[in-house]
């Protein structure tokens, strides 16, 4: 995994010839899922206002840092899938069991501006979550 840009937040897009891959980080797990969710939410839905409808609260139990990024991203899809709104960002915090507990911000679908194909999965097989003291990095894989 290539080093993002030292300290902070963010996420971006790495070049790959099939499908999409996608590294995001952050200053611990909590903040590097919630830039790993707006780096897949970009995928589908363009910056810009889009109006608050509601929350989705799931709490997702202790487990490594890799089933931890995952469940968050597929509770981004399965919401994406079921929901009759669009998750656009999330607020993801450090649960006492070890695990996260997980706010998706959804939007009305009409107020968001379409960008691109909505994923289907992320693969198990390319997810990777690196972490250092005040340092999370993680890459995964989109199937588009």
């Amino acid at each position: 995994m290539t080093g993002p840009p030292a300290g902070g937040r963010g996420h971006r897009v790495v070049p790959h010839t099939a499908d999409v891959i996608l590294e995001a980080w952050g200053t611990d797990l909590a903040s590097c899922c919630d830039e790993a969710v707006a780096a897949l939410t970009g995928l589908y839905a363009a910056g810009g206002p889009a109006a608050e409808v509601g929350r989705r609260h799931v709490h997702l139990p202790a487990g490594t840092d890799e089933s931890l990024l995952l469940a968050v991203l597929d509770e981004v899809i399965f919401t994406l899938d079921t929901a009759a709104a669009v998750p656009v960002r999330s607020e993801a915090r450090a649960a006492p069991d070890g695990g996260l507990d997980l706010s998706l911000i959804l939007a009305d679908r009409d107020t968001v501006r379409p960008a691109g194909a909505v994923p289907k999965a992320v693969a198990r097989s390319e997810l990777a979550v690196v972490s250092r003291p005040g340092a999370v990095r993680c890459r995964f894989l989109v199937d588009v």
